[in-house]
């Protein structure tokens, strides 16, 4: 005979959840923290959150406002870990970014705790309760930091840092994204506000040209929508930054050949993956900064930003111009004979292309891994005539790896050199692979 078995007990949803309003009193401390930050960060003193009784120090913090949520806007196509890596992104530049960093306020701690306050301290049914002290406190504040400014600042924020991730989650040959902020949304069962911003896409634009007898595609660069005022951005340069004496300018649209994708990741290849596409925009769509080759070619050079804030070339795109587009073909590594550095390098040692690929110059991780300062005839021209000992000093957030010499690559590159005889000069260039 089978046993009898008890009905189990279902728990109320309410008892699960916890009752609307109730706070742990581990949250409820951290808020304080936050708060007593805040004064400081603001100009009062940390001990004026306790004018404040404890039954109103539990109101401010009853509805609380959360950190935005990422979701993908409907009718668009986001993969799911994008989605998990924006949000992670979002949250850990929030924590680390400071909106003082003397007091010690993060900007996590003024959209969590600071939008609250003030948005409180702004409510008549609060402030006419409170003691005469206490109101003093409250309009003192208050006019130190309008509520609009600090939204409009907190929105700017966000949107700069999903801005700079979804940059580089875009890809010109496959898909561009963008950020819109929707509504706000209250959580079930649970007084918390938070905004959410919605993923949109935007598909690749393409098209096909001839080159050199043979029928190519190139992919739009391009910004997605960032703002609700900013839309889609297809980058455009205009004609007289290219040819400065033509008296009918116009615009053309830029578009870069899978080809040129390609080589800018075989040969900037210190960069995490994820940054290619910010430097496409970077450098084809903000600073598009044209440099005269030796021969006469125009080139755009390719920009990365340094610890310091200067913008640095560590390459060069190569470009035709087709009817009203810019089709950027490949991308040059500094010491290309194409470029004007490698022209002085291939001049001075009678280098060939072959050369400069045997030894991985054609390489970016060239000056992170062989100790060039033990080179003596590299040295002269890299770094006290071309001045390029600057690389070695970017922005280390771009870059992968660290800065340790790789000894072999070292020994490699130093004995070619010492062993260096007169050769032909092969002159072939670059800009001519496929």
């Amino acid at each position: 005979m089978a046993k009898s078995r008890k009905k189990k007990k279902v728990q109320p949803a309410h008892l699960k959840t916890g009752l609307p309003g109730k706070r742990s009193n581990t949250f409820l401390e951290g808020c304080y923290a936050a708060t007593r930050r805040i004064f400081r960060a603001l100009g009062e003193d940390e001990s004026a959150f306790d004018l404040f009784t404890k039954r109103q120090k539990q109101k401010m913090f009853i509805v609380t406002i959360l950190p935005p949520r990422i979701a993908a806007a409907q009718g668009h196509t986001v993969p799911r870990h994008y989605l998990r890596y924006v949000q992670d992104s979002l949250v850990t530049f929030l924590k680390r970014t400071y909106f003082d960093e003397e007091a010690g306020v993060t900007w996590m701690d003024m959209i969590t705790v600071g939008q609250q306050l003030l948005l409180l301290f702004h409510s008549e049914e609060f402030t006419e309760i409170l003691q005469a002290p206490q109101r003093e406190l409250v309009q003192r504040l208050c006019s130190v930091f309008e509520i609009r400014d600090l939204f409009n600042q907190i929105q700017l924020h966000v949107a700069n840092s999903i801005k700079m991730t979804l940059l580089m989650l875009s890809q010109p040959n496959f898909r561009i994204y963008g950020q819109r902020t929707i509504k706000q949304m209250m959580q079930a069962n649970d007084p918390c506000l938070r905004e959410v911003i919605h993923i949109v896409t935007h598909e690749r634009q393409s098209l096909r040209f001839k080159y050199r007898n043979r029928e190519r595609t190139a992919f739009r660069i391009a910004m997605g929508q960032y703002t609700d005022s900013v839309p889609y951005t297809g980058a455009t340069i205009a004609m007289r930054k290219i040819y400065p004496g033509i008296q009918r300018d116009r615009n053309l649209d830029i578009y870069i050949q899978s080809h040129a994708i390609h080589r800018f990741k075989e040969r900037i290849d210190t960069l995490y993956p994820l940054m290619r596409n910010e430097f496409f925009v970077l450098s084809l769509m903000l600073v598009q900064q044209i440099v005269q080759g030796p021969e006469g070619t125009q080139y755009i050079a390719c920009i990365m930003p340094t610890s310091e804030g200067r913008e640095v070339t560590i390459g060069y795109f190569a470009f035709t111009i087709d009817g009203n587009s810019l089709l950027v073909l490949t991308l040059l590594p500094l010491l290309s004979s194409s470029v004007p550095e490698g022209r002085v390098l291939h001049d001075r040692l009678h280098l060939s292309t072959e050369d400069v690929k045997y030894l991985g110059m054609d390489r970016l991780s060239f000056f992170y891994e062989v100790d060039i300062d033990r080179i003596p005839i590299l040295r002269q021209i890299l770094y006290d005539e071309l001045h390029l000992d600057y690389i070695r000093t970017l922005y280390n957030p771009f870059r992968i790896g660290d800065d340790s010499f790789n000894e072999k690559k070292t020994l490699f590159v130093k004995n070619f050199f010492r062993n260096l005889e007169d050769r032909p000069f092969d002159s072939g260039s670059e800009q001519d692979e496929e």
